[in-house]
């Protein structure tokens, strides 16, 4: 894995490797870490263009080989994140402008119907079922002497 710069200490438990700050966000690398920390600690440092990351392995005895496979992996997790959040990124104003479609749809389009007109016939009906509800309800309801 010396192409991709990976660095190990093999009594430390440790693989060192340096990743671009134009290519990795900090938040990739916040999420990358945090999904790998079960398998390894990650420290981090920063230059002016780089993120200078170590990863400390948590299963001690690795040999070099095996380190730089852990870096590969963290390496493919990192840019698992990344991609994850430019495609989130990409996509949110697509979600914006489905939502608002939906949206408009639900109301009727772009110019929904009139609120129908209420008769006076509804409305004598309306009434009627009401007081009949009341008076119900007056008949049912427990008096203020009655045991439950």
């Amino acid at each position: 894995m010396k192409a991709l710069g990976v660095v190990t200490d093999v009594k430390a438990h440790e693989a060192s490797l340096s990743v671009p700050k134009a290519v990795y966000s900090e938040r990739a690398l916040e999420i990358a870490a945090a999904v790998f920390a079960k398998r390894a600690q990650t420290y981090v440092g920063e230059t002016k263009t780089a993120w200078e990351l170590t990863l400390e392995a948590k299963r001690k005895g690795l040999t070099a080989t095996e380190l730089e496979a852990l870096a590969g992996d963290f390496l493919a997790e990192l840019l698992n994140q990344e991609v994850r959040s430019l495609t989130g990124a990409l996509n949110k104003d697509v979600a914006a402008l489905q939502s608002a479609q939906a949206l408009l749809a639900a109301r009727g389009g772009e110019n929904p119907p009139a609120a129908p007109e209420e008769d006076a016939a509804f409305k004598k009906a309306a009434a009627k079922l009401l007081a009949e509800a009341k008076a119900e309800q007056a008949r049912t309801a427990p008096k203020h002497g009655d045991k439950p």
